[in-house]
């Protein structure tokens, strides 16, 4: 329904039937980079919503769900909308390439974060608020949005290294009274420097084994209805969490690594001439129509185009 409406909004809880939340929105944009998304999360998830700002989440609303509290995202989302459509051309585009900076940054510094190598995120993290700065004119934008940045940093680092002591990372309560924003830079930079200190002390490399086990695991079971939550139920992580480190270890998200193995599988099974409607099974698209799109978004090609133009080659 996402692809075929290309939606203003997808609002969309944590854990869903069959794929989780994460692994939807991430789906989703690939045919749909403007739709804005919120999470929706029950007060035990609470964090895996904090993580989903590496995939540009608008915003999330914990449970119970109330009309204020959807109000409130949804406005702030429209304000979004008439700055950038009451903007020049010129004012967008600069606006949009810092947006892409600052994703950019924060991926960097999350896969710097999980190598464990700490005067390159020391110096990254400092772009990042740096560019944070820019970005949020906006002294309760800038809060926030330091605030998710910082949760992001301190809940991959408590999950790589359990010594490390919570208590001094990001607080809701010590962000709340930063009133300036010098302030706010202050109390991130401190934080930061707790996050590097901890990384000098924890030179493990659990993280990479564990994704190349994973990565081994998909590789043998492409062709089954898998997604993150089984496999952070594998390893014994959070989802939200094994999102982020897959990409940061993959160089991609599971989506982008899963559709790039199943079209593998896909173009070999139809050059040896099987009808479209079975590769699509044998690779684990139960939805044809969905393989067909997916597959000529990445290939050029649709499949029939493609079986015809190499199996007549081989004949």
């Amino acid at each position: 329904m996402i692809r075929e409406n290309m939606p203003d909004i997808v609002i969309t809880d944590i854990r869903i039937p069959g794929i989780d939340g994460l692994s939807l929105i991430e789906a989703a944009q690939d045919f749909c980079p403007d739709t804005a998304f919120i999470v929706i999360s029950g007060y035990m998830e609470f964090e895996y919503a904090r993580r989903a700002l590496s995939l540009g989440v608008k915003g999330y609303i914990d449970k119970p769900i109330s009309r204020s509290k959807l109000n409130e995202v949804l406005a702030r989302i429209r304000t979004e909308w008439q700055q950038n459509r009451n903007a020049g051309s010129e004012d967008s585009l600069r606006k949009r390439r810092m947006y892409e900076k600052l994703d950019s940054l924060q991926e960097k510094s999350v896969r710097l974060l999980t190598e464990r190598d700490p005067e390159a995120f020391k110096e990254t993290a400092g772009e990042v608020m740096e560019t944070m700065e820019i970005v949020y004119p906006d002294l309760t934008d800038l809060r926030r949005e330091t605030y998710k940045y910082l949760c992001l940093v301190g809940d991959i680092l408590t999950e790589e290294n359990p010594a490390a002591d919570r208590e001094d990372l990001a607080s809701f309560r010590e962000m709340e009274k930063q009133m300036s924003r010098e302030q706010i830079r202050s109390y991130a930079f401190r934080i930061l420097r707790e996050v590097e200190r901890n990384l000098k002390t924890d030179n493990n490399g659990s993280s990479h084994r564990i994704i190349r086990e994973l990565m081994d695991y998909i590789d043998a079971h492409y062709q089954e209805d898998i997604g993150l939550n089984e496999l952070s139920a594998r390893v014994r992580m959070n989802t939200a969490y094994l999102s982020v480190l897959f990409k940061a270890e993959a160089g991609m998200s599971f989506i982008k690594y899963l559709t790039g193995l199943r079209l593998k599988k896909a173009k070999a099974l139809l050059k040896e001439g099987y009808k479209v409607k079975e590769v699509s099974d044998l690779v684990g698209y139960s939805n044809y129509r969905y393989f067909c799109d997916i597959f000529k978004k990445h290939i050029g090609q649709t499949p029939q185009e493609y079986k015809d133009s190499h199996t007549s080659k081989s004949t």
